[in-house]
């Protein structure tokens, strides 16, 4: 698929914090370094790494194999306009689509989408095959892609794996992609041509039971909200070349890439602090508390970020917090292994 230059169907959910792969802020610098290219050096960010896994790769080696099946269970002739970009009014808001079915679905013809999942992340996240009842990222997704089609419905199919990705390649499977197409590889199981064709594993999973189909429809008073708060991340963040609020550590550590200087707290960050301290003292790493202590962590340094720092002796490396009594009660920096340390 194409990289997304704007605000992508793969990117809505981010862009409206709804995401637990990606955050806004995640998609933001991406936004910006493909419309100014190094524009990420210039301010001194440090653009996301995209990473290749093993996901994505048996997800885009299947992609024609759900197809397939797809066009079996619609009883369909075929399914057409595969990876066609199409763009919204106002037209920032674009997608690629993975196609649309050449036949009618309540007087219009459905958009295709393709998944591929574990059996128990299906289990966990997805509902009732034929219902829309799927992972919230997916829901906006396919909401996303009617906004820029004019489609009122999405035919979600879901192949599921019996086992994670990861699991088959430690078995020794590897995608193999050739001029024509993608094959399966394994040195231990092979045919007479030592490779395996998606589709031959897909349609044995279908048997199976693996295979399932939900059904997205247009909900326009959801598709207004997204609409609106697009177009706000777009004027306020993009346009303005504004970062969005952080939400995790890991935004603070992409935008905050040169902490100096000295910052003084004010009560509401005192108080923060104190809780911190306090859910640190108790608490091992994981849990409820864990999770408030790590909020805490993100809303502190944002504030030290926006704060405006006054270099001193003392924070010539790194960002200094003190209370109103000048007492230290945080910093931000490097440590001696080059890491970014919260103190």
């Amino acid at each position: 698929m194409p990289t997304p230059i704007n605000i992508s169907a793969s990117r809505g959910a981010s862009i409206l914090g709804l995401s637990k792969w990606k955050t806004p802020v995640q998609s933001w610098l991406e936004i910006m370094e493909t419309r100014q290219l190094g524009f990420c050096k210039k301010h001194k960010y440090n653009l996301p790494e995209f990473e290749y896994n093993s996901a994505m790769r048996w997800g885009h080696a299947f992609e024609s194999a759900i197809i397939e099946l797809a066009v079996r269970k619609r009883d369909c002739e075929r399914i057409f306009d595969r990876e066609k970009l199409f763009n919204a009014i106002p037209n920032y808001i674009t997608c690629h689509i993975d196609g649309m079915y050449n036949m009618l679905l309540d007087g219009m013809k459905p958009l295709h989408e393709g998944k591929t999942t574990s059996y128990f992340s299906w289990k966990d996240t997805f509902g009732e095959p034929g219902t829309d009842n799927v992972p919230v990222e997916y829901q906006i997704q396919c909401q996303h892609q009617m906004i820029c089609t004019g489609a009122e419905k999405v035919i979600l199919s879901v192949l599921v794996f019996p086992k994670r990705v990861e699991e088959w390649e430690e078995m020794g499977w590897e995608i193999i992609q050739h001029e024509k197409g993608y094959y399966l590889e394994n040195p231990i199981f092979t045919d007479s041509t030592g490779l395996h064709k998606p589709v031959k594993w897909a349609c044995i999973l279908d048997q199976m039971g693996y295979f399932h189909q939900y059904q997205i429809t247009a909900h326009p008073e959801l598709q207004k909200r997204m609409i609106a708060h697009y177009t706000e991340f777009w004027n306020e963040n993009v346009l303005a070349e504004k970062e969005p609020i952080p939400q995790t550590y890991e935004d603070i550590k992409s935008l905050c890439t040169e902490p100096v200087g000295t910052i003084l707290a004010d009560e509401t960050i005192e108080r923060l602090m104190a809780e911190y301290k306090n859910i640190k003292s108790e608490i091992g790493g994981t849990g409820p508390l864990a999770k408030r202590a790590e909020q805490i962590k993100v809303a502190v340094l944002d504030y030290m970020h926006n704060a405006g720092a006054v270099e001193d002796d003392e924070s010539q490396d790194k960002w200094i917090l003190r209370d109103q009594s000048g007492s230290k009660i945080a910093s931000y920096g490097k440590n001696k292994n080059g890491q970014f340390m919260f103190r």
